[in-house]
């Protein structure tokens, strides 16, 4: 598991670990690189609705709110946390365990999921622009398919 330090990322992961047989877990990571956009120092809703507002005429993935991050600081982010599943997936098989049955679960956020979406699929900054968040609570499974599968 990797959750978001944020405390409704960890309330979700709480909930999902209340319904699991906790002997499957071998791990759980908060990582924040997988948290949510920053948007700065607002303290005022009407300034962060404006800022959303302006940011349509940059695009949502280059927009860089004033002293928070644009969608191309998360990509990067999210990048380099890609990366280090894969090493924890090398670690794994290191020490002995089966990773050709491992699940991981990443609790984030809907920015940060369709950015690793982005990365993973290699969308285009168009089509990440043309994609909107999922509902809140919502689940996004992957499934791997070796090639004698297909």
């Amino acid at each position: 598991f990797y959750v978001s330090p944020y405390l409704r990322t960890r309330q979700t992961l709480r909930g999902i670990l209340d319904e699991m047989n906790l002997d499957c877990v071998i791990g759980l990571r908060e990582e924040p690189r997988i948290s949510e956009q920053q948007f700065g120092n607002y303290q005022c809703f009407e300034d962060v609705k404006m800022a959303k507002a302006e940011r349509g005429d940059f695009g949502r993935f280059y927009y860089r709110f004033p002293n928070g991050e644009s969608g191309f600081d998360v990509y990067n982010r999210v990048s380099s946390f890609i990366s280090t599943i894969f090493r924890d997936i090398e670690q794994l098989r290191a020490e002995g365990h089966d990773t050709d049955r491992l699940h991981i679960c990443v609790v984030t956020h809907g920015l940060a999921l369709r950015l690793i979406l982005m990365r993973w699929f290699q969308y285009t900054v168009h089509e990440f622009e043309e994609s909107f968040n999922p509902d809140n609570g919502s689940v996004v499974v992957l499934e791997r398919h070796t090639n004698e599968e297909n």
